[in-house]
């Protein structure tokens, strides 16, 4: 009797174990409509920031013409709330990461632009310079520099001092003149590309034209002359006297004064553009 009992209670559990439970899900067909239609709902809710509201989903939905029990309801519209939060939490977080990185990179690109600027000081020149005429165009501070160093090697050389008749070599003066040519290139590679940099004239345009017509044909008419006369020069004979017996000599000096005084009227417009007072003419040394 015992026995008959308890193969029947096995029996009877078996029988609960198989049958589904109160509330249970079976499984969802994701391509119901009502699934689909619960699934954009959860998507609309998360995308307009609204309150989770499971509850009020069930209430809506209890009634289906699919089966859906109150737990597959809360199950599919939790599952796709959550999806698309997260979704939208990561789509704000890149957003925001994207907008930091730039407003870095526009904070950094103008703070360069600043200091480029404060660093190089762009300023308006205008002076008047031989062989050029009047000129106007913006500076920066490396180009004032090289302006400035030119002014000093002009002003502190032979070519822009007045030789008497009975003073100085003209040899002297004519290498002073030659050594200009590449004391200006060096300053000019030196400075770089700035002092080139105005679109019309610049320190760079001015500097060139200074060479070529300013000393150039000075240069190409009395080097070959004066080396022909030196190459005459006589034994025992000093470098000064066979000077004052060259023909010529007195011509030459009047053409290097006369080229003297645009050299000191180039190299106080150099000192103009420069932004600085002109050095004292009785501290002025020479080479």
């Amino acid at each position: 009797m015992v026995k008959l009992f308890s193969i029947k209670l096995l029996v009877l559990l078996l029988m609960l174990g198989a049958s589904p439970s109160y509330g249970q899900s079976t499984a969802i067909d994701t391509s119901n409509p009502i699934v689909e239609e619960l699934t954009l709902l959860a998507k609309s809710d998360a995308n307009n920031n609204i309150d989770r509201r499971s509850q009020f989903v069930i209430q809506l939905y209890e009634n289906n013409s699919v089966g859906l029990t109150a737990q597959d309801i809360r199950s599919i519209y939790d599952e796709a709330f959550s999806r698309q939060a997260k979704q939208n939490q990561q789509q704000t977080q890149t957003r925001q990461t994207v907008i930091g990185l730039l407003a870095l990179l526009a904070i950094g690109a103008g703070a360069f632009l600043f200091a480029k600027r404060n660093i190089l000081k762009v300023k308006t020149v205008k002076a008047k310079v031989p062989w050029v005429g009047e000129v106007e165009f913006e500076t920066v501070q490396s180009a004032r520099n090289a302006a400035w160093k030119l002014y000093v090697e002009m002003r502190t050389r032979i070519v822009t001092q007045q030789l008497d008749d009975d003073q100085g070599l003209l040899r002297e003066a004519l290498d002073s003149l030659y050594a200009l040519f590449g004391l200006t290139r060096g300053i000019l590679k030196d400075a770089g590309p700035d002092v080139g940099a105005s679109p019309k004239k610049s320190v760079g345009d001015i500097a060139i034209t200074f060479l070529n017509e300013g000393i150039r044909p000075f240069t190409a008419t009395w080097h070959p002359k004066l080396r022909a006369w030196e190459a005459k020069c006589p034994e025992g004979r000093s470098a000064k006297e066979h000077e004052d017996q060259w023909p010529e000599a007195s011509q030459m000096r009047q053409e290097l004064r006369q080229l003297n005084q645009e050299l000191t009227k180039f190299a106080n417009a150099l000192a103009r553009i420069a932004g600085v007072p002109l050095l004292s003419t009785e501290t002025q040394a020479q080479d």
